[in-house]
């Protein structure tokens, strides 16, 4: 029987990373090379990370200074994910879970990593949503989830915004 890793492993990971935890921030930094000074940059202008996992909430909840963020993790060996599959439980969650962080002002962040990818394997997506403030200039700048005509949303791996991208506009390197 092989060795099967599940999505709270990705948790710990990006968990890990957005807080600055130096040993998972230079991992990181060297798998995805030339951005690897960017990755580092968290080791100095970390999140506060804190696991949110539960039937009524998101995975995690990052926040520093300047960002806040409701981040649901999602993990897969193919590079699209159908929120219709598994009796539509994906899309009900990202429904409500959209609904409650609008009323907050903020928006809901899908974390995406690709299992087989070299280099980044994260890419970053939102539900559509209305944020204020500050937040909506940094919702603009991540791709939302595509809508199919039936109303569901969709995950494409290729279509989302690598995560050491984010790191630099973020962090002030891009």
């Amino acid at each position: 029987m092989g060795y099967k890793m599940n999505g709270s492993v990705y948790e710990r990971e990006i968990r890990d990373i957005l807080s600055g935890r130096a040993q998972a921030v230079e991992k990181y930094a060297q798998r995805v090379g030339e951005n690897g000074s960017t990755v580092r940059s968290l080791i100095t202008s970390p999140f506060f990370v804190t696991r949110a996992a539960g039937s009524l909430g998101a995975d995690i909840i990052a926040i520093r200074h300047d960002i806040s963020m409701v981040i649901e993790v999602k993990s897969s060996i193919r590079s699209y994910l159908a929120f219709s599959e598994a009796s539509g439980k994906k899309q009900d969650q990202a429904e409500r879970l959209s609904e409650m962080v609008n009323r907050a002002g903020i928006f809901l962040v899908y974390a995406f990593r690709l299992k087989n990818a070299s280099g980044d394997p994260w890419r970053l997506f939102t539900v559509p949503g209305n944020p204020t403030g500050r937040m909506k200039t940094l919702y603009e700048l991540i791709p939302t989830l595509y809508k199919t005509k039936d109303g569901n949303y969709v995950m494409k791996w290729d279509n989302g915004l690598p995560f050491t991208e984010f790191i630099a506009i973020i962090n002030g390197r891009s």
